[in-house]
């Protein structure tokens, strides 16, 4: 690549009907300072471009590492709610097998508290069934020794009212 440097050192040989040497020389120079600009202008964006794309490229790569982030984030946040739907269902399962458990048990603890009541309402009807015919048979042999009684009576009466009148006949 031609270089200012390159421009400005260029010297011609010279002919016989040449150009002016000194219009030649000045417009060399021009031209030298002009391309000196552009070449100057040039590398600064030759190395701004390399910069920019460094710098493009370190977005790049942060936007990958950024994007597969995310979608490890979401992959994790997807897993957490699995695993949270996994223990809440579990969870509710166990609270159905143990309310059936409380539930069965309850049952069974009414079904003996009510085979206890009728043993026991049995056993007081057996009970008073007994202690009533006890105390029927004691009211009959009360009425019995009453009735007795009140024979000897009537017949203890009868002998003392037969002896008071022989003792006032006498």
């Amino acid at each position: 690549m031609l270089t200012p440097m390159d421009i400005h050192n260029k010297e011609f040989g010279k002919g016989m009907r040449g150009y002016k040497s000194d219009e030649v020389d000045e417009f060399l120079s021009e031209v030298a300072e002009a391309y000196e600009t552009l070449y100057r202008e040039n590398r600064e964006m030759t190395d701004k471009v390399e910069y920019m794309e460094k710098r493009l490229s370190q977005y790049e790569s942060t936007e990958e590492t950024m994007r597969n982030t995310l979608v490890l984030a979401q992959e994790t946040g997807e897993n957490v709610k699995e695993a949270a739907r996994k223990e809440a269902n579990l969870i509710l399962e166990e609270a159905g097998q143990e309310r059936k458990k409380i539930l069965e048990d309850a049952n069974r603890t009414l079904r003996e508290a009510e085979a206890k009541y009728a043993t026991i309402a049995n056993e007081m009807a057996v009970f008073r069934a007994k202690v009533e015919s006890i105390l029927t048979a004691q009211l009959q042999l009360l009425d019995g020794i009453s009735l007795q009684n009140n024979s000897e009576t009537n017949v203890s009466l009868a002998k003392i009212a037969t002896t008071e009148v022989t003792d006032t006949e006498a």
